[in-house]
């Protein structure tokens, strides 16, 4: 008798690898949360403004780390070519340009309510908002070409194959 578990198609050596992405989407997934209610209990506009430059940058983070690991995972645990891969680096891409135009906007409400008392730590709340995803976006450019050569391999091994 065959037994089915929901971990039965993924490889040994690929469960640590899913759990690990688990583990950190879930600790994003809390990091979200408690911004929002922070958000619902602050008691000055300044706190109002400061976790939600967290949430923005959270969310970003969050959504741009889920585009990289994506793609790594179409190319390196599923070994087949995929055009999924190619779709998701103009996403990256599209969605940067939407991510700074939305930190933007937002830095801008918070320019508007913040009060005049802490005016001096705006200069904070705008880095946490456009350099919170920095690091990803950054990595995913750097990372992504590796990905693209290794998948145009896959494809080209797949042809051969056929």
């Amino acid at each position: 008798m065959k037994t089915n578990n929901f971990f039965g198609h993924v490889e040994k050596g690929n469960l640590a690898q899913v759990i690990l992405l688990l583990v950190i989407m879930g600790v994003m997934g809390l990091l979200i949360a408690s911004d929002i209610s922070n958000m619902q209990g602050a008691k000055t506009g300044y706190n109002y403004c400061r976790n939600l430059s967290y949430l923005v940058s959270n969310i970003g983070i969050c959504y741009f780390m889920c585009i990289v690991f994506m793609m790594a995972l179409l190319t390196y645990m599923k070994k087949q070519y995929s055009r999924w891969t190619i779709w998701l680096f103009y996403a990256l891409g599209v969605s940067s340009l939407i991510y700074f135009a939305v930190a933007g906007h937002v830095y801008e409400y918070m320019f508007h309510h913040v009060e005049s008392d802490y005016t001096e730590k705006l200069p904070s709340l705008a880095r946490t908002v456009f350099t919170g995803p920095a690091y990803w976006i950054i990595f995913g450019y750097f990372f992504i070409p590796k990905i693209l050569k290794d998948a145009r391999k896959l494809k080209e091994e797949q042809d051969l194959t056929i």
